[in-house]
C-alpha cells in the first residue's frame, strides 16, 4: 500500500514539473515573445555602420510602446517564476507531511490530496501566464513591426532599410554572398506637390510603394525618406540585379494613379550599385545615390548603376510607352513646348549636337561609349509632289513615333534637319546600333498612312557611327553624314556605318 502510494505521489509530482519543464520550453520557442539574444558588439570599424537614423515624431510613441512592453512581458515572468518557487515549497512541505503519514498510516488520503489541488493551482496559474504571454507576444511584434514600418506607405521604413544593409555587408564579409541596392527619385515631386497639393501626392506615394513592392518581388522595399524610396537585393550581384531594378522603376512610368476626378502619372530616376568587400553600407548607397543623379542629369526617367568608377546607363530592357515622358508636365526640365519641333514634338538640333558633346566628354573621362544615327526621308520632294504639301506632316510625324518607340528611355531623338531626324545612343556600340537601325528601316518600309483615302508609302536611309578617339560632335556627326551619303547612293531603304578607321560599310551586313 504504501510502495504503491508513493509511486502515485512520484509520478503526479513528476506530471506537474512536466508540465512546468513544458511550459519554459514552449516559452522559448514560437510561443514565447520575440526578444532576441544580444549579439556581441560588432569588431568592425565604426565606418561600416551606416549612421543611426533620427527618431521620427511617429517613431517614439512605438519606441516607448515596445518599451512598455518589454517591461510588462519582465513582470510577468518574474512573477511566474515566483509562482514556480513558491509551488516547490508547497510540495516539499506536502511531502514532508506524506513521509511522516506514512509512517504511522494516518492522513495519506488527505495529503495526497492537497498535493493533487496544490498542482492543479500551479498548472491553472502556467496557463494563465502562459495566455498573457501569447497576448503580450503578438503585441510586442506588431509594436516592434510598426516602429520599422513607415506610416504613409506601409513599407519598412530607414530603420529598417539601415539594418538590412548592414546584414548585406556582414553576409559579404563573412560569406561572400554579393547584394545590391537601389536608391529611387519621384522625378519633379515638389512641383507636382505644388501643382496638385499634398493629398494628391501622398496618394502617388502609396501608388509608387505599391508598384515598386509588386515588381521587386522578394527583394526589400523600403521608404526611405519623401519621395525617396530605396530596394535592396540580398544574395543579387549587378548582372542580375539589373533588370530587377529597372523593371521596378520602369513599372512606375507605366501606372496610372487614381485621385479624386484625377488620372496622375509620375516617373522616377534610379541608381544602383553592388555592394564590394573594400566599402561600407553606407558607401554603397552613396554610389547609388551617385548613379541616380547622373539619370538625373541625363534627363530623369531613367536607370544607372555605378561600376565602382563611373556610372553607366542600364540597358537591354525594353523602354516605357512612348509617351513616358510627357505623362507629366514637367518631365524634361530643359526643353519647353516652344523649344521643341512643333510637328514631331522632339529637340531640335542644337539640343541633339549639345548632348552629343556632353556624351563625349563623359566617354573620354571613362564613361560608355555612344554612337550616333541620322535618318533620312527616302525621296521626300517626290512624295510632296505627289500627294501635296499635307504629306509632309503626315509623314514627318509617323518617322518621329516610330523613332521614339524603337528608343530607350536615355536615348535622345531629335528632328535634326527638315527630313533628318537624329539618335543618339549611349552605352551602344556600332554592331547594336546596326540590329537598330536595320529593324527600324523594316518596319517603315512596311508602313502605309492613310492621306484623303489614298495610302501613303514612304521608306528612310540611315547612316551611323560609334565614337572614336580625337572625335568631336563635329568629327563623329561628320562620319555619320558620310554613311547616311553612302546609303542614300546605294539606293536608299538601306542602312551603312562609318567605322572609326574611315571605312563605310552596310549595317545589314553587320547587324
Amino acid at each position: 500500500m504504501g510502495a504503491m502510494l508513493f509511486k502515485i505521489i512520484f509520478l503526479g509530482a513528476a506530471a506537474c514539473l512536466g508540465a512546468i519543464a513544458g511550459w519554459w520550453i514552449r516559452g522559448a520557442g514560437s510561443n514565447s515573445a520575440p526578444t532576441p539574444t544580444p549579439e556581441p558588439a560588432s569588431e568592425a570599424s565604426p565606418s561600416k555602420s551606416l549612421p543611426e537614423p533620427p527618431e521620427t515624431v511617429e517613431e517614439r510613441p512605438r519606441i516607448d510602446a515596445v518599451e512598455m512592453m518589454m517591461a510588462q512581458l519582465q513582470h510577468l515572468t518574474a512573477t511566474v517564476a515566483a509562482d514556480v518557487g513558491e509551488h516547490n515549497t508547497k510540495v516539499q512541505e506536502i511531502n514532508d507531511e506524506l513521509t511522516a503519514a506514512t509512517a504511522d498510516g494516518s492522513n495519506v488520503l488527505a495529503v495526497v490530496e492537497k498535493l493533487v489541488k496544490a498542482n492543479e493551482a500551479m498548472q491553472s496559474q502556467l496557463m494563465q501566464a502562459e495566455s498573457r504571454l501569447n497576448e503580450q507576444a503578438q503585441e510586442i511584434e506588431t509594436h516592434v513591426k510598426d516602429a520599422r514600418t513607415d506610416a504613409l506607405t506601409k513599407l519598412w521604413n530607414r530603420r529598417h532599410f539601415d539594418d538590412e544593409m548592414q546584414k548585406c555587408n556582414d553576409a559579404l564579409t563573412k560569406t561572400g554572398r554579393p547584394s545590391c541596392v537601389m536608391m529611387l527619385d519621384v522625378d519633379h515631386f515638389k512641383k507636382f506637390n505644388d501643382t496638385y497639393g499634398h493629398q494628391a501626392g501622398d496618394e502617388v506615394l502609396r501608388g509608387v510603394a505599391r508598384t515598386l513592392k509588386k515588381a521587386a518581388g522578394k527583394d526589400i522595399v523600403c521608404r526611405y525618406g519623401g519621395e525617396e524610396f530605396a530596394i535592396i537585393l540580398p544574395g543579387s550581384d549587378i548582372n542580375a540585379a539589373i533588370p530587377i531594378a529597372e523593371k521596378a522603376r520602369a513599372a512606375i512610368a507605366e501606372q496610372v494613379f487614381e485621385f479624386e476626378d484625377l488620372d496622375l502619372k509620375v516617373t522616377a530616376t534610379g541608381g544602383l550599385a553592388q555592394l564590394r568587400n573594400d566599402e561600407s553600407a553606407a558607401e554603397v548607397v552613396k554610389r547609388a545615390d551617385d548613379a541616380l543623379y547622373v539619370g538625373k542629369e541625363n534627363g530623369r526617367n531613367c536607370g544607372y548603376w555605378h561600376d565602382g568608377e563611373n556610372s553607366q546607363p542600364m540597358k537591354g530592357y525594353t523602354q516605357a510607352p512612348a509617351d513616358a515622358n510627357e505623362s507629366f508636365a514637367f518631365a524634361d526640365e530643359e526643353l519647353t513646348e516652344d523649344q521643341r519641333d512643333r510637328i514631331s514634338g522632339l529637340s531640335g538640333r542644337a539640343s541633339f549636337k549639345s548632348d552629343i558633346d556632353r556624351r563625349i566628354a563623359e566617354w573620354k573621362r571613362g564613361g560608355p561609349t555612344l554612337s550616333v544615327l541620322l535618318v533620312e526621308v527616302d525621296k521626300y520632294d517626290a512624295i510632296l509632289d505627289a500627294y501635296g504639301d499635307k504629306a509632309r506632316e503626315v509623314v514627318l510625324r509617323a518617322a518621329a513615333q516610330f523613332l521614339k518607340a524603337a528608343m530607350r528611355e536615355m536615348d535622345h531623338t531629335a528632328r535634326y534637319d527638315d527630313h533628318i531626324f537624329g539618335l543618339l545612343l549611349p552605352g551602344a556600340e556600332v554592331t547594336e546600333t546596326s540590329s537598330v537601325a536595320e529593324r527600324l528601316r523594316s518596319a517603315i518600309a512596311r508602313c502605309s498612312l492613310p492621306l484623303d483615302g489614298q495610302k501613303v508609302t514612304f521608306t528612310v536611309s540611315l547612316g551611323a557611327a560609334e565614337v572614336a578617339e580625337n572625335d568631336t560632335d563635329e568629327t563623329l556627326l561628320s562620319r555619320v553624314q558620310l554613311s547616311l551619303e553612302a546609303a542614300k547612293q546605294s539606293g536608299g531603304n538601306c542602312s551603312f556605318a562609318a567605322t572609326s578607321a574611315g571605312d563605310i560599310r552596310s549595317m545589314a551586313l553587320t547587324s
